[in-house]
């Protein structure tokens, strides 16, 4: 495994001495010349439409490494019979664990999420891991929800073909509350959000996630899920998930968000 030196010190200034193994040769160029152009880019996206995405973003050697240890994890994720989604010490020593932890991701979600006034620290960044196959593998198909994040980064590694149904879509309501750290605030739209009619009256996107590719969202302002999946289909993707208001509130920290 190549140990990654790289060092990004700011969205205005970043510092790269070696690129990470895990980013894809034909972004180098950007990164190194117009990096605030790619986190305005990343924001603007998820301000204007919810969603944003740096396509073919993983290096292709680096996602079959990824797709080697979906391989060696599925085991584990239902050994009891039940599926389980992995996390936290269940993905030492792969290369989940090597891109949640590097300099870069860290720097990259603390760049997009500036203007919050949010600043994130190693700690409070986690990531999951789901492999969902087979009958004990659909108990999160359509289990809509709002994330406890600032900020959730998908990292697809594993999909199914895009045949119109059933095919695991990612739906997402964006952008449907702001930051809060309101207990009152939370309880209200998480109980109007279930409630199906308003969902129709809010836009929705529906989206085939395309391994390789990474795709961000505010997780805790966009209510979202994983539509119909065929149990005979593989479908195996990575959250890794920034921080969040709730969480700061724990630490003491209260957050005047910026609008």
């Amino acid at each position: 495994m190549t140990k990654e030196v790289s060092r990004f010190s700011s969205a205005r200034s970043p510092l790269v001495t070696i690129m990470p193994r895990f980013i894809n040769d034909f972004y180098h160029e950007e990164i190194r010349n117009d990096y605030a152009g790619l986190v305005r880019r990343l924001r603007t996206a998820m301000d204007n439409t919810g969603l944003a995405v740096l396509e073919n973003f993983i290096h292709p050697e680096f996602l079959a490494e990824l797709r080697s240890s979906v391989d060696q994890l599925r085991p584990l994720s239902y050994a009891s019979g039940k599926r389980k989604p992995l996390v936290g010490s269940e993905l030492q020593n792969t290369g989940f664990w090597e891109f949640t932890f590097s300099d870069f991701a860290i720097q990259l979600a603390n760049d997009v999420l500036e203007p919050f006034h949010i600043r994130l620290e190693a700690s409070d960044i986690h990531s999951v891991l789901g492999i969902l196959i087979g009958e004990n593998g659909q108990d999160t198909v359509r289990c809509w929800h709002f994330d406890a994040t600032y900020l959730t980064m998908a990292m697809p590694i594993v999909m199914p073909p895009p045949t119109g149904e059933r095919d695991g879509k990612f739906i997402i309501w964006p952008n449907v509350r702001q930051f809060s750290q309101s207990a009152w605030r939370n309880r209200l739209y998480s109980n109007l959000a279930r409630v199906g009619f308003l969902r129709r009256l809010v836009k929705k996107l529906a989206v085939n996630f395309v391994p390789g590719s990474l795709y961000f969202f505010y997780g805790f302002r966009s209510y979202h899920g994983t539509d119909e999946l065929d149990p005979k289909q593989l479908r195996a993707n990575c959250l890794i998930n920034f921080g969040g208001p709730f969480f700061d509130l724990q630490k003491g920290k209260v957050v005047r968000y910026a609008k």
